[in-house]
Order: structure tokens, then C-alpha cells, then sequence
């Protein structure tokens, strides 16, 4: 047996198998968080190791103790999250830390609701916004196989796109380690010799927290393409609030170079702001990109009800606590900011907030879609050289082979053993194209 295959339960199946022990040993009269699980009733756990007995009990005591959170039963929830509290640890097996992350969540929702919060969420939660270094950030994204994916994607994307371009400037709503712009850069050195030369790359990165490791990440990608010997511009815009960005502060050169926009994440904690993601949106909508990529969580944890809230997120969290701990170490300094610094406070603010203060809201691809379409944009389809590089990542990379690739119309879903963890998308305005009547039906053809 391959040695990265995991011979103990996965998260999805602790879950649902503390679920249905749950289910056949409750009143008939308890329902809320346990009904929306939807699992057959199978108790038996005396096949299973000690440790995986124990992370099934641990995962019945997070269910009851949300149930009872439902059902504002709190002293009872409190007591439930203690015992959570006493039997898991940021520093355990993936069940005992995605429990820990949980249950801090949980005690945050029944402080907020009996009065007891101490107020300092939104600062808390200023540090979840804010970008970790480059460094860390590269080299957790280098080690997941669905990561690699959406990247190659996008990047393959944008390399079409730009296929007879010699000018080009990247708009990058939410940059990070800047590894996809790497890939570009690669991937247009290998142009083939007719093609255009790429006279100029300009990227400009957006930023409205600390522009520091934007900055570092600026001076990585510059040395990269001077080590290629690529002519390149990197510039910030800076603004404390999308409410103040600017068309003509990105300093496109309409008509001269190709413009195209990437978004990685950077609409997600705009949801429950609609007015901020619009002003973005008309911003974009005036660069007039030849092509929008977008890359987002693939989750539906923005419901209004906190029971259904919290089951999807169990279970996407759950996907991706499974897949660090597949392919990232114990001690690894990027893992322990990851969940810590960044996963673990997003689950503390999707369980525990509600209204303006819960930022983090993810949604379907289908959500997207609709919002997009509104500001007159038409998707296009991945190409088939995307789709052959995402097969090519699943059959070779580490733990590439419990990565899941779907189509969705004409993007991409990537998940992680069945469980949707992103989708890549690519969007153009729809005044960049023209109707062409037929005989029998309406066509849309991109000029």
C-alpha cells in the first residue's frame, strides 16, 4: 500500500459516522443541526483503531454541543465545548484540531448571545484579512495538488488570452505569493518563436491591508523576470477601502496593452458588503480587461441559519484539515499559521458572527455566476490544455490522486476526496462581444 494513502477515517466520515450515532441514541423530538447531516443510522464502532473510536466520540461530543447551541440551550453547550476543549488541541491528528477550532467558535456564539463578548472581534478578525509573508504563503500553496490545479488553469487561461499580445498588464485584485505570475512568466518565455514578443508585463496589485509583503512580493516577481530577461513593471494601488478605489489609478493604456484582470479570493469577504464588491465590479467593468479570471471557495457557509452554516462548514473546513495534514508536517511553520492564523479564525467568525461582523462568507459557483452576469459579463470556456494539465497534476503530483476535478458548464470545481474546495472561472464583458444573427438562433462571437 502506498504509504500516503490514510489507512484511519477520514474527517467527512468521523462526522457522519458520529452523526448517526447520535441520531439512532436521541429523542425523536431532537432535531436542528443533527436532521441536516443526512446519514443512515450505523452506531458501531468496535471495528474501527482507538484512535479513530476516539475521534468519532470527540466529533459526537462538537455535534451535540452545536446542537444545543441551535436550540439555546447554553448552559448545556458550554458544558458540551468543554469537554471539547479538554479533549482536543491545535497540535493533535486533524480531527482533534478541526474540534478545537470549532469549539473556540462555538464559545465565541454563546458569548456573544448571553452578553459576554468582550468586544474585540473586528480586530480579531483584521488580523484573518491581513496577508501572512510571501514565504509563507508560497510554500503552503507548493504543497497542495488542488492549489496547482486552479493555478495551471488560470494561468493557462490568461497565456490564451494573451496569445498575440506584446503588451500585457496583469490586474491582481488580491495578490499573494505571486507563484501564478511566476507560471506566466514561464509560460510565456516558452511561447512558440512566431509568436509576438512580449514587448512588456506590467502587474498591478491591489491592497488595502498591510503593503508590506505586497511590496516583497513585488521585488520577487522582479527579480524573477530580470533573471529572464523580461521587461517588467510592478506597481501597488493602495486604498484603506474598496469604497475608494479608481479606475485611473491602475494606469491602464487602453487600446495599447491587453488587460487582464486575476482574482484569487478577493470577492469572498465582500459578500455581506454588496457595495464594495459593485464599486470593484464598475472598476473592473471600465479597464474593459480582455479577461476576468476568477478563482473562490467553492462552500456554502453564508446562510442566514446558523445550524445549516455550520454543518457545510464542518465539512468543507473538515476537507481541508484532511488535506494538511496529508501534505504538510506536524512542525511545518506554514501549516501551524494556516490553521491557526488563518482557517481557525475564519471558522471562529462564520460559527460565532452574524450581520456586518461575520466577513467570511462563501458561496457557490452559481451565486457567482448571477452576480457577474449583472454587470453584463459572459463566461468563457476552460480550454481543453487547462483541463489536460489539471489530469496531468492529479496522476503525477503528491496526494494528487485525492483531488477531484469537475466540470461545472464551462469552469472547474476542484475538491478534495468529493468534497468542492474551489472553482476557476473566466469572464468577458459582454461589450467585448457581438451578436451574430443565424438562421435559426442567436450566437455570441468574442471580436
Amino acid at each position: 500500500m502506498d504509504a500516503r494513502v490514510p489507512t484511519s477515517l477520514s474527517i467527512d466520515e468521523t462526522i457522519r459516522l458520529a452523526a448517526s450515532r447520535i441520531v439512532g441514541c436521541s429523542d425523536s423530538d431532537r432535531v436542528g443541526i443533527l436532521s441536516l447531516l443526512n446519514v443512515p443510522f450505523d452506531p458501531s464502532i468496535s471495528g474501527l483503531s482507538i484512535e479513530d473510536q476516539k475521534n468519532v466520540e470527540l466529533a459526537e461530543y462538537l455535534l451535540s454541543s452545536a446542537d444545543r447551541v441551535s436550540s439555546r440551550q447554553y448552559d448545556e453547550a458550554i458544558s458540551l465545548v468543554d469537554l471539547c476543549d479538554c479533549l482536543s488541541s491545535p497540535k493533535g491528528n486533524a480531527v482533534q484540531r478541526v474540534v478545537h477550532y470549532f469549539a473556540r467558535g462555538l464559545r465565541e456564539r454563546v458569548e456573544n448571545e448571553t452578553g459576554r463578548d468582550d468586544g474585540d472581534e473586528k480586530s480579531y478578525l483584521g488580523d484573518v484579512l491581513r496577508l501572512p509573508s510571501p514565504s509563507i504563503v508560497l510554500s503552503a500553496q507548493e504543497r497542495f495538488p488542488y492549489y496547482q490545479m486552479q493555478q495551471l488553469a488560470a494561468v493557462q487561461a490568461m497565456l490564451e488570452s494573451a496569445a498575440s499580445a506584446r503588451r500585457i498588464h496583469g490586474i491582481d485584485l488580491k495578490i499573494k505569493s505571486g507563484l501564478h505570475w511566476i507560471a506566466f512568466m514561464q509560460a510565456l518565455e516558452s511561447r512558440p518563436a512566431d509568436a509576438p514578443r512580449v514587448e512588456i508585463l506590467k502587474v498591478t496589485a491591489m491592497c488595502t491591508g498591510a503593503v508590506e509583503p505586497v511590496r516583497a512580493t513585488g521585488e520577487w516577481l522582479t527579480g524573477f523576470a530580470k533573471s529572464k530577461g523580461l521587461n517588467f513593471c510592478f506597481k501597488i494601488v493602495r486604498v484603506e477601502d474598496v469604497l475608494d478605489v479608481r479606475g485611473e489609478m491602475f494606469g491602464v493604456d487602453q487600446g495599447r496593452e491587453a488587460v487582464m484582470v486575476y482574482s484569487e479570493h478577493a470577492f469572498v469577504a465582500m459578500i455581506g458588503r454588496p457595495d464594495r464588491m459593485e464599486t470593484l465590479m464598475r472598476v473592473v467593468r471600465g479597464l474593459n480587461p480582455q479577461l476576468m479570471v476568477v478563482t473562490e471557495t467553492e462552500a456554502n457557509n453564508n446562510s442566514p441559519q446558523f445550524s445549516a452554516r455550520f454543518v457545510d462548514t464542518l465539512f468543507h473546513y473538515g476537507a481541508v484539515f484532511d488535506s494538511v495534514d496529508a501534505c504538510m508536517g506536524a512542525d511545518d511553520e506554514s501549516r501551524t499559521f494556516m490553521e491557526g492564523g488563518i482557517m481557525g479564525r475564519m471558522i471562529s467568525n462564520i460559527v460565532a458572527r452574524e450581520g456586518e461582523e461575520r466577513v467570511i462568507r462563501g458561496v457557490k459557483l452559481d451565486v457567482w455566476r448571477a452576480f457577474f452576469r449583472r454587470f453584463e459579463m459572459v463566461e468563457r470556456r476552460l480550454g481543453p490544455v487547462a483541463w489536460q494539465q489539471a489530469r496531468l497534476v492529479h496522476e503525477t503530483a503528491p496526494n494528487g490522486e485525492f483531488c477531484t476535478v469537475e466540470r461545472d458548464g464551462k469552469a472547474m470545481v476542484i475538491g478534495w476526496k468529493g468534497t468542492p474546495l474551489v472553482s476557476v472561472s473566466t469572464w468577458k464583458f459582454f461589450r467585448s462581444a457581438r451578436l451574430v444573427n443565424g438562421s435559426k438562433h442567436l450566437r455570441i462571437e468574442f471580436e
